[in-house]
């Protein structure tokens, strides 16, 4: 760990992607508030939603070339300080009572947008700045905060709606994270890659196409974003819901019930991360594996026993193994690509995982209704449980190939 701190631009990237984060928690907990206040329509909490994630799919993609082809620094601090300035604008208009929700959705687009060009930048300058052998490290620090922001973000953003009044003067808070991690980042030296592409005559589209083909080509990590990404994800996004569900519904907890479950799944996540930091779990392909197989788990246990405390108990398990499982995948991504390629193939990565949420969520939202809670979960648990072990070949040859190229090297 002592190599990754005194690592001064990652360092410095951790930094303010933290406190971006906590910006955003304040900013999302207040929009939605926002809007359910002043409307009181689950349509116009949808359209909110939608603006937040629909502009994310369609331009990550081609924000991942231009990781590629331009400056990533000046792509990160350019983002953060109009994302900041987007906030800034919907707070002064929030203070003034003049913000419209036509309005919003058009402010939330763009600072949406903003976000989806930061994100392939920023993910793809983490091994860039890391040596490969403290990327799992890197990640797992990564995931700390990540999960950090989701315990305490809204738990503050109430308390501050409810100390200041106008959620009007948290999104001011918001936007000053947003510009102070602009700050942070102007100080990073992100080193360029050498791309023979970057001549101007290739077209964004074509490169974001070559991504396409790379992903493609290299079975293994197509098999890996399939199975490891995609298909569970699709049968994980729904848990917001069914935890919604049957503590409405089946345990009778209320709000505070809900709130622990979620607040137990980060802790577990949180554990997780300094598990990774503190070398408990070294191997990220094992991580990897692991981490999906405990997912599975816990989602037969919830469906088996079908009460309050197992599923606290089983969420605290589930958050270990969403740590393990993105920490390890992350990592795993991170060294199969090559650095050359990377923005524009981890923003395609990125888009169809993003891809599988909504669809996987609305896909719970139908079934719910005509099956039981039981059935649903130890499907879902025995679909991800058999996803995770599918990954073993692929992982015992990429593992094997890693132990090879370091003997050759040595």
């Amino acid at each position: 760990m002592r190599a990754l701190f005194a690592n001064r631009n990652y360092m410095l990237l951790w930094a303010g992607l933290s406190v971006s984060r906590f910006g955003y928690r304040f900013f999302n907990l207040a929009v939605l508030w926002f809007v359910m206040q002043g409307t009181g329509s689950a349509l116009s909490l949808g359209m909110t939603v939608l603006c937040f994630t629909v502009p994310t799919i369609i331009i990550e993609p081609l924000a991942g070339v231009a990781a590629d082809r331009f400056d990533r620094k000046k792509i990160m601090v350019f983002s953060d300080i109009f994302t900041g300035s987007t906030m800034l604008v919907i707070a002064v208009l929030m203070i003034n009572g003049s913000l419209s929700l036509p309005l919003l959705y058009v402010l939330l687009v763009c600072s949406a947008a903003s976000m989806a060009l930061f994100n392939p930048s920023a993910n793809s300058s983490i091994p860039l700045l890391v040596e490969e052998e403290h990327l799992t490290k890197a990640n797992s620090l990564n995931q700390l905060s990540t999960q950090g922001s989701n315990i305490l973000g809204p738990a503050l953003s109430g308390i501050l709606i409810g100390f200041v009044g106008n959620i009007g003067f948290l999104l001011i808070i918001s936007g000053a994270a947003f510009v102070i991690s602009a700050i942070t980042e102007s100080w990073i030296k992100v080193p360029r890659m050498n791309n023979h592409k970057k001549d101007g005559k290739q077209s964004f589209v074509y490169e974001m196409l070559d991504g396409f083909q790379y992903v493609k080509k290299d079975r293994a990590l197509l098999f890996l974003v399939i199975v490891g990404g995609i298909i569970i994800n699709f049968f994980l996004a729904p848990l917001t819901i069914f935890f919604t569900y049957m503590s409405d519904y089946i345990f009778d907890v209320g709000a505070s019930g809900l709130g622990f479950i979620n607040s137990v799944l980060a802790t577990g996540a949180m554990f997780g991360s300094l598990m990774i930091m503190f070398n408990v779990f070294k191997n990220k392909y094992r991580m990897a594996v692991a981490g999906l197989l405990l997912e599975g788990i816990a989602l037969l246990i919830m469906g088996i026993a079908l009460s309050y405390y197992a599923t606290v108990a089983a969420a605290g398990l589930l958050g270990l193994g969403v740590c393990f499982a993105s920490v390890g995948l992350n990592t795993m991504y991170q060294t199969m690509i090559p650095k050359e390629m990377m923005g524009r193939v981890l923003s395609l990565v990125s888009m169809m995982l993003g891809a599988s949420v909504p669809l996987g969520q609305l896909f719970g939202s139908l079934i719910i209704e005509h099956y039981s809670m039981t059935a649903i979960l130890m499907i879902f648990g025995a679909i991800v449980s058999i996803s995770s072990l599918s990954l073993i070949r692929i992982v015992r040859v990429e593992n094997k190939e890693e132990i090879i190229a370091e003997k050759e090297v040595q």
